[in-house]
């Protein structure tokens, strides 16, 4: 673990034992956002974008073919306007909570507090894990994002780290909990997807487990595992895999230890973490009131377990926002509880845009503002940083003249 000193003597903590690794994961970081912004990536994203307003188009085309789905019929059934107004104030709230999570890290580890930075920051963030297989596109960019906003290479790379290792933690507790319940409440498809999402998400705990207790028989698994997946020709590069994995496993091991450190700081991203959660997985219910015209809260548990459901299910798809999958479980879990099959739709089509679509348009809003306004801003910002920096140093050197002038004129230096 490496301890700095920021701003007025804070002491900040950064995720990583050993600082040379900081330049390392930043320019694999950097990479990546070069990778992600070359012409083919972009077209790959634009492919699988489109991709997920295709199946969103045939689900709504196929259902107008049965059914009204006129704007007018809506709104003359028990959708709620009004509710759905609270569900996108939800949804804001979601994103402020996970902003704080990520500005707790921030002012840590460089000893000043910058709100909107880590709101933004996790908007970018959302952005790229929502058009990127896997949902693997949104820390590389938030280091890269962190370290062009003046933060520095460990503090850039320990931020992202530290939130996504506190993540999923919590994450895999909730969703063992659920699992458990989930099972007796669910059945067929949807519960054996529920199954593969949530024993995937549990092998890298695992892996993290076994490779802190024993290192060299977690390698062992980590090899057995990852040869058998590229046999049966579910990986290709096995060596990429097996580096992935065991960095992986490094960053988390190395920042629950840096974490431990802080009893405070750990307990606070704990508790966040939870809540964000919580309210992630809340949305759904409220989705539920919107077209219901009113909040039952007898039917909070079984809905937030449906939501949990549905993102274990697609959790192992490689679509970003696991396309397809989700809908699926998503009709699939609720069709017992919105009916006709035209208010079901419905209910689809505001739940995706709420934990999709909408992320996308924060994203693209969040960069249009940084090239309009956010980077010329932060230019000024820097210099006035810079400034005051220079300021305290010419105010330091101008008491120590005084001190030694005074001493002098008393006799005591000669």
């Amino acid at each position: 673990m490496y301890v700095g000193i920021a701003q007025k003597g804070v002491p900040v903590l950064y995720l990583s034992c050993k600082r040379k690794n900081f330049r390392k994961e930043f320019d694999e970081a950097e990479q990546t956002v070069a990778k992600q912004k070359s012409k083919k990536s972009k077209y790959i994203n634009l492919i699988f974008f489109l991709v997920n307003l295709c199946v969103i188009g045939i689900i709504f085309g196929t259902q107008m073919g049965k059914e009204d789905m006129s704007i007018s019929t809506l709104l003359n059934s028990t959708f709620s306007p009004l509710l759905l107004l609270l569900a996108l104030g939800f949804w804001f709230v979601v994103q402020c909570v996970d902003g704080y999570r990520i500005n707790l890290l921030v002012k840590s580890s460089s000893g000043r507090s910058r709100p909107f930075l880590s709101y933004k920051t996790n908007a970018i963030g959302r952005y790229w894990d929502s058009i990127t297989p896997m949902s693997t596109g949104g820390q590389p960019f938030q280091v890269f994002y962190l370290k062009n906003r003046g933060l520095n290479v460990a503090a850039a790379v320990s931020v992202p780290i530290g939130k996504y290792v506190i993540n999923q933690l919590c994450i895999s507790v909730v969703w063992t909990i659920c699992l458990i319940v989930g099972l007796v409440t669910s059945s067929g498809f949807t519960q054996i997807l529920c199954f593969v999402g949530w024993a995937m998400n549990s092998l890298l705990m695992v892996a993290v487990i076994v490779l802190s207790i024993n290192q060299r028989v977690g390698k062992k698994i980590v090899v057995f595992i990852l040869k058998a997946l590229q046999k049966i020709k579910v990986i290709k590069d096995y060596e990429k895999r097996y580096n992935q994995v065991i960095k992986i496993v490094t960053d988390f091991q190395v920042t629950l230890k840096s974490f431990l450190k802080d009893g405070w700081l750990f307990a606070k991203m704990i508790i966040t973490s939870f809540v964000s959660i919580i309210l992630h997985y809340s949305v759904v219910f409220v989705v539920y009131c919107v077209m219901m015209g009113s909040i039952d809260f007898s039917m909070y548990w079984q809905i937030f377990l449906f939501g949990v459901m549905i993102d274990m299910a697609a959790s192992f798809i490689p679509l970003p926002g696991g396309t397809g999958v989700s809908e699926l479980s998503f009709t699939s879990l609720f069709a017992v509880l919105i009916s006709p099959s035209s208010m079901l739709t419905w209910a689809l089509l505001i739940w995706r845009f709420l934990t999709y679509y909408i992320t996308l348009i924060q994203g693209i809003l969040v960069m249009a503002y940084d090239n309009a306004i956010g980077n010329r801003k932060y230019s000024w910002l820097k210099k006035k940083w810079e400034l005051q920096a220079e300021s305290v140093t010419f105010a330091q050197d101008k008491l120590h003249e005084f001190s030694a002038e005074k001493k002098r004129k008393s006799g005591q230096i000669f």
